[in-house]
């Protein structure tokens, strides 16, 4: 029998909880403009399609490339379209994976909050930086960076009181593997420019790069897992 989570990854995922709640209200309270239901399809149903095919990493880890359609959706959804965003594609990826209860909700609360914080840094950015496609790209790749960081520390978080993992041991800021979400991370803003600029429908085709991300992302991860396991293997 499975042992459940421990009382303090519990409590982690209860504040994580309510740390989602509490974003979701800073959202509303801001009421930006929501985007339009043609938008929102096709972000969402992209985004599902990304979520639900993770690569699997070390130590139970998992990455996506659903970066850019996060970074759209925190760009141009309201606080609503972004929630539902958000649980949407978790859905999705529970529907085809059925991760234990607890975990997706973990991810489904980290994701949020991450998407929050990089909704808000958009926003700001591009009321600071000139307007147009020139604000909208640094602004992407801005709140690109901030989920980023702030997924991966939270994540580090719940690694490190349910397995015992510290922020090294847990891989979660290998230098390879951040260059290559930084890759990711490049593609949301000319997809977000081109979506704005002429319409959604065109991120079935920028979203091109994905499709080579994906197989690169996957061998890397592949050869690096084998460094990771050996220095554990020889301390026991």
């Amino acid at each position: 029998m499975k042992r459940g989570p421990s009382i303090a990854t519990r409590a982690y995922i209860a504040a994580m909880s309510v740390g989602a709640v509490v974003a979701a209200g800073i959202l509303w309270g801001n009421h930006p403009k929501a985007a339009s239901l043609a938008m929102f399809v096709v972000v969402a149903a992209v985004g599902a399609i990304a979520h639900a095919y993770p690569i699997q990493g070390f130590r139970h880890q998992a990455y996506q490339v659903t970066l850019p359609f996060i970074v759209i959706a925190a760009a141009v959804f309201s606080a609503p379209q972004l929630v539902a965003f958000i649980l949407l594609i978790h859905v999705a990826e529970q529907a085809r994976l059925r991760r234990r209860v607890h975990i997706q909700w973990f991810n489904t609360c980290d994701y949020f909050i991450s998407a929050a914080i990089a909704a808000v840094l958009f926003h700001r950015a591009t009321i600071l930086l000139p307007h147009g496609a020139l604000g909208q790209l640094i602004g992407a790749v801005a709140a690109a960076c901030s989920f980023i960081l702030v997924n991966r520390l939270l994540l580090a978080g719940v690694l490190w009181l349910a397995r015992g993992l510290s922020l090294a041991a847990s891989g979660l800021f290998q230098p390879e593997l951040l260059a290559a979400d930084l890759v990711i991370a490049w593609i949301a803003g000319p997809m977000l420019v081109m979506a704005l600029g002429a319409g959604p429908w065109t991120m079935l085709f920028t979203a091109g790069p994905l499709l080579l991300a994906r197989p690169a992302l996957s061998s890397l991860i592949g050869r690096r897992q084998p460094a990771l396991r050996s220095p554990l293997s020889r301390a026991a």
